[in-house]
């Protein structure tokens, strides 16, 4: 008979060669290390999933493994949605130092994104950007210009940032005003709140006029409210909780809509107040009260985070959201009930229901099961893994990673999304 021939690459020999030995005598340097810095991704799956399988992972070995993929990741990163995963990065990004300043010597948009995040992190002084990019007829590097402008001196270069083209610098000129925001700055936020063509952009320029506590912008940023839609109103009713508003009229402001709004807004504001002084606090805790009672699903989820879940009254809410509300609302009022420690058999019998249907709240009944160590809302974490949408994924990682389920964890770092690999290696470090 004629004996069949089997072509292999001397490539692909060694690198099986690695694997078997590593494997069986579970040595160092570890093959996925190696994989992961300059072999194909298909191959770093199925390393991981080979070692995975045999319970090779642990803390040590996965933090290995995600610095090298955030690494490469980092070096690599040239897509259209590669700027917006490196800014990102912020609570890794001391972490990441070193690769994420190599990255900022290139001439790109994502080596413009690196440098952005090394200033905003605190990683980089400012001061030694180049304002002379401010002129740039890339958005990505004026922007860099404009969050280096941080001298006093350059605040009519942030102000005229604030209306450039480009999204990208008027958020970095709004950052700069935000990193020591000044009474004078006020105006020009007002006309941005007011006339941005950005919702993101109009809430955060609400945001920085709390934090210049200007009693006359924050009365002109009042005058919007009709003009306004919920998120901005929301971002208004924060401003006028900062430190440096509270005092000086954003009390009185929030009083005034806690007590005329019948909506989210009114509801949001008492939540703020709600340890004021006495006489505003109790209005407060009524208004909270009066919406946990008979308020929209939004309207009582606040309500139960502001109020103290051991009142009476709360607690009979409590049980009766747990067996008949509604959607998300019903979950998080059996996660206060399960932290309340008595009649723990309904609450533990019926948040697991939820856990395992197809309901949309079913993810969140297993996060909090599987924290309390239920292992079968574990397992629906893990299998979650393969969701559709690299955003349920990246939602997964965190719980599995305070569960230390590392070989889960190792096997997300292996994603096919960039951004579920990015932000897992990044929870990781950051933890």
């Amino acid at each position: 008979m004629k004996r069949s021939t089997v072509s292999v690459s001397v490539g692909a020999l060694k690198l099986l060669l690695t694997a078997f030995v590593a494997l069986v005598h579970g040595c160092s340097p570890r093959p996925w290390l190696s994989v992961a810095k300059t072999g194909s991704l298909t191959d770093l799956q199925r390393f991981v999933e080979v070692a995975a399988s045999r319970h090779q992972f642990n803390e040590s070995r996965v933090l290995q493994l995600a610095q090298v993929v955030a690494q490469r990741e980092i070096a690599t990163a040239a897509d259209k949605g590669a700027s917006d995963r490196l800014l990102g990065l912020q609570a890794c990004a001391s972490e990441l130092y070193w690769p994420l300043e190599h990255r900022s010597k290139g001439k790109d948009d994502v080596a413009a994104a690196a440098a952005l995040l090394l200033i905003d992190a605190g990683l980089r002084d400012p001061t030694e950007g180049a304002v002379s990019h401010a002129t740039s007829g890339e958005g990505a590097w004026r922007a860099v210009a404009i969050r280096s402008a941080v001298s006093p001196e350059l605040r009519l270069l942030v102000y005229s940032a604030l209306i450039d083209a480009d999204l990208r610098v008027r958020r970095a000129a709004l950052r700069t005003i935000l990193v020591e925001p000044l009474t004078s700055d006020g105006a020009a936020l007002v006309e941005v709140a007011r006339l941005d063509p950005d919702e993101s952009i109009r809430q955060m320029a609400l945001l920085a006029i709390g934090e210049t506590g200007d009693p006359n912008s924050l009365l002109a940023a009042h005058e919007l409210w009709d003009e306004m839609i919920e998120p901005s109103r929301l971002a208004f009713l924060q401003a006028l909780y900062a430190p440096a508003s509270r005092a000086r009229g954003g009390a009185q402001i929030l009083a005034r809509v806690m007590q005329s709004s019948d909506s989210l807004e009114g509801v949001v504001a008492a939540s703020l107040l709600c340890h004021e002084p006495p006489q505003t606090s109790q209005y407060a805790v009524g208004r909270l009260l009066r919406a946990l009672h008979q308020g929209t699903t939004s309207e009582r989820l606040v309500a139960l985070a502001s109020l103290p879940p051991n009142e009476a009254d709360v607690q009979t809410e409590i049980h009766q959201m747990a067996l008949k509300g509604a959607p998300y609302l019903r979950v998080a009022s059996l996660e206060l009930w399960l932290k309340s420690g008595r009649d723990l058999a309904v609450a533990q019998e019926r948040i697991e229901t939820i856990a395992a249907s197809h309901d949309v709240d079913a993810f969140e009944a297993s996060r909090i099961l599987a924290l309390r160590g239920d292992l079968s809302s574990i397992f629906r974490l893990e299998g979650r893994l393969t969701a559709p949408l690299a955003e349920e994924r990246i939602a997964v990682v965190r719980p599995l990673i305070r569960l230390k389920r590392w070989d889960a964890v190792a096997q997300a770092l292996t994603d096919d999304h960039p951004a579920v690999r990015l932000a897992t290696a990044c929870n990781v470090l950051s933890e």
